[in-house]
């Protein structure tokens, strides 16, 4: 007798099933870490390379090139267009984050998503980062995200929100981390 493989949202259910279940078995294949460079090509334009990562006990290579991102800032912030600024960046990584992880938990609870879209706004203002305002803060002083989702009622639509907001980037905005700066020997 064959079996058909369920899947919800475009997750296979008995993929996520046998995570859960090697998660339980041996917690630290749970720990990741992920990693970026990046380079300064000239101005406000510089590169990220995106490519090798560590999680579930071992180095990752299946990706054989690497994602590259450029950052840029637009002409009134002295760029020149050739990247997203890198608030923006934040912004796109959170409501990735955010979106993935409402999908994939979802999923895991058997719960189908017909459709979902998103926005987001972050407001900063650039004079406490330029030094002209020493009180104020050096990055977004709130950030505003809204989801547009089909095929649910409004009770699951609130419990799929609250989903998205356990999505390891949020987390990571909203909770106090230590963040290390250095320099390379």
């Amino acid at each position: 007798m064959e079996t058909l493989t369920k899947t919800v949202n475009g997750f296979n259910q008995e993929d996520i099933a046998a995570v859960v279940t090697a998660l339980q078995a041996k917690p630290e294949i749970g720990d990741f870490q992920l990693r970026a460079t990046n380079e300064w090509i000239d101005g406000g334009h510089n590169r990220s390379y995106i490519q090798g990562f560590y999680g579930a006990c071992q180095e990752d290579t299946s990706r054989t090139e690497p994602f590259i991102y450029d950052n840029d800032e637009p002409p009134i912030l002295l760029g020149n267009n050739k990247g997203a600024n890198p608030g923006e960046v934040l912004l796109h990584g959170l409501l990735g984050c955010m979106t993935t992880a409402m999908v994939l938990l979802a999923a895991a609870r058997g719960i189908k998503i017909e459709a979902v879209s998103s926005k987001i706004e972050g407001d900063i203002d650039i004079k406490g980062f330029l030094g002209l305002n020493s009180t104020g803060p050096k990055g977004f002083k709130q950030i505003r995200v809204t989801f547009d989702i089909k095929g649910s009622d409004e009770a699951q639509k609130k419990e799929l929100i609250t989903l998205a907001k356990q999505s390891p980037i949020f987390n990571s905005l909203i909770n106090p981390m230590d963040v290390q700066v250095g320099l390379q020997n």
